[in-house]
């Protein structure tokens, strides 16, 4: 008995493109297309980038801590600089979520708890480098013997930035919580008080024997 003739297997094809498709692909290939496309990609980027922006802007002011309006006397009083500062809030500034390079922080200091804090945060967006300046406004203050920083106000080219706040809270708390070394052995230190001047940032320490 002869066996049926088995059909010949149809090789799978995909399924056809909708119409649309090839008139989306012909009009990229005309002159318009060639135009206008780059310029809508170049504006979708736009859009993420200031939404980026956006989303890190909380906007609002932070409130001052409390402080003595007479200043607070200590066994020993420490002095930080200018140079010192700047050099140690440009570090935590830039760990602390910029998106580009940290570049001119300039410290400005008043007589009284608050420092000011200028500079420039430099980037590439779309190939374009740009520059954004910042200006962060910070108060010093005093808790359970510990020196500590709040972040009062901040913008970047005149909107209020608030999400990195934290995380350069954080930072220059964390290495401000350090103690002082080389003081003399045998004593307690306590940080009972800080003054802000032009010059630098004065910190008292009250030493009390063991």
């Amino acid at each position: 008995m002869k066996k049926p003739d088995l059909p010949l297997s149809t090789p799978l094809l995909p399924p056809p493109r909708p119409r649309f498709v090839y008139r989306i692909r012909a009009w990229l290939r005309t002159r318009t297309g060639r135009i206008v496309f780059p310029l809508i990609t170049w504006f979708i980027g736009l859009l993420i980038g200031i939404m980026i922006v956006l989303s890190i802007a909380l906007g609002g002011d932070g409130q001052l801590h409390a402080t003595p309006k007479l200043p607070v006397s200590g066994d020993i009083i420490v002095e930080a600089d200018k140079t010192y500062l700047t050099d140690l809030i440009m570090q935590d500034l830039q760990s602390a979520g910029l998106p580009g390079t940290v570049k001119n922080v300039r410290v400005t200091l008043v007589n009284g708890d608050q420092m000011t804090i200028t500079g420039d945060d430099e980037f590439s967006f779309l190939g374009f480098g740009m520059t954004r300046n910042f200006t962060v406004v910070v108060q010093p203050y005093v808790t359970s013997c510990v020196l500590q920083v709040h972040v009062v106000h901040v913008d970047l080219n005149s909107i209020p930035v608030t999400g990195f706040v934290s995380a350069f809270e954080e930072n220059i708390n964390s290495q401000l919580q350090m103690k002082p070394t080389g003081l003399p052995s045998g004593f307690t230190y306590c940080t009972v008080g800080v003054r802000t001047e032009t010059g630098g940032l004065f910190i008292s320490y009250a030493a009390t024997p063991v």
